[in-house]
């Protein structure tokens, strides 16, 4: 979820300048800022409505969300105006905010007791080495291919790691049948 991200998040000003008719620099933050909020206010009710649910239930919200975020990046490839652009962002701010809360707490009930600051450790090590790794690969992709190239593979990365939470769900693995 986070490869896909850094893909796009780090140029996406650049892209809003030069293929979004009317962009620039404030509109790229200004969109910015609709998702952090959009994602902000989904997270709040996703968070509420999960907290008494069973993990099978976080791990169809995680699926859901992130499925809703593969559309937005791939929305990203044909918007072409201010409007398309801030509605992919927002449908991206839907998907992070239903997505994280429970991915996020999936990961930290499975915590080994007195292992939970390695764990975290080791979590955010292995992400960050991800997102930097993406962050500079998705500036090379867009140069030599452009945005929406870039765009479609955001979307394709951001479904394959789909695929660990419906192997999780499926009825061989530890979830249950779906």
């Amino acid at each position: 979820m986070f490869s896909a991200y850094n893909f796009v998040i780090p140029i996406f000003a650049i892209f809003v300048v030069r293929n979004i008719e009317g962009g620039n620099i404030q509109i790229a933050a200004s969109a910015f800022s609709v998702f952090l909020v959009t994602r902000v206010i989904f997270e709040l009710i996703i968070c509420k409505y999960l907290s008494n649910k069973k993990e099978k239930a976080k791990f169809l919200a995680t699926i859901f969300g992130m499925c809703l975020i593969s559309f937005a990046y791939l929305g990203f490839s044909f918007a072409h105006n201010i409007y398309l652009l801030f509605t992919f962002f927002c449908l991206a701010g839907i998907g992070f905010g239903i997505a994280s809360p429970p991915k996020n707490a999936i990961f930290s009930t499975h915590l080994d007791k007195n292992k939970e600051a390695t764990e975290w450790g080791i979590r955010d090590a292995v992400t960050f080495i991800g997102m930097a790794s993406t962050a500079a690969l998705g500036g090379f992709i867009a140069a030599q291919y452009g945005f929406g190239f870039l765009f479609i593979l955001a979307s394709l990365i951001n479904f394959l790691g789909i695929i660990p939470y419906l192997l999780y769900i499926s009825p061989n693995g530890r979830g249950g049948p779906i």
